[in-house]
């Protein structure tokens, strides 16, 4: 692969990367939105993109390095970015997986914790069912 394959092999590798780095943070943060912590679903969303671009980018740099057995240089280009998009939709699906992992944990601390609420609010204020005989509440006596 000469300079100038090389060169845009690198380009166009990177800009692929960044957009869909762009697509995960904007969709991450639309899909862990929550009304109650709105900083968090922002900072999630953004750890998760950083780590995945990182990676996607240190793998895109190593298949640059990569002498792959095919004839002419514009063949090579074509069969290394064509190895960077299946990198890129493998990462994307990893990544929306960690998301979702999130997404269901968050979701259960939520409802764990409007359970506890429930609870509080039962706990404080009994109910009486009311007596069939009488149509007064119920008394053991």
């Amino acid at each position: 692969m000469d300079t100038n394959s090389y060169i845009a092999f690198l380009v166009i590798s990177a800009l692929l990367v960044v957009i869909d780095a762009v697509v995960v943070t904007v969709s991450g943060r639309k899909y862990l939105s929550d009304d109650d912590h709105p900083g968090r679903s922002a900072a999630a969303s953004w750890l998760t993109t950083t780590l995945f671009s990182l990676i996607v980018l240190g793998l895109v740099a190593l298949i640059s390095t990569v002498d792959l057995p095919v004839e002419g240089s514009l063949q090579k280009l074509v069969t290394k970015l064509g190895l960077v998009l299946l990198l890129l939709a493998v990462a994307h699906a990893i990544t929306m997986a960690v998301l979702t992992r999130y997404r269901g944990e968050e979701r259960q601390e939520h409802l764990a914790e409007e359970f506890a609420e429930q609870s509080r609010e039962h706990a404080m204020k009994p109910r009486v069912s009311r007596s069939i005989e009488r149509d007064e509440p119920y008394s053991t006596t």
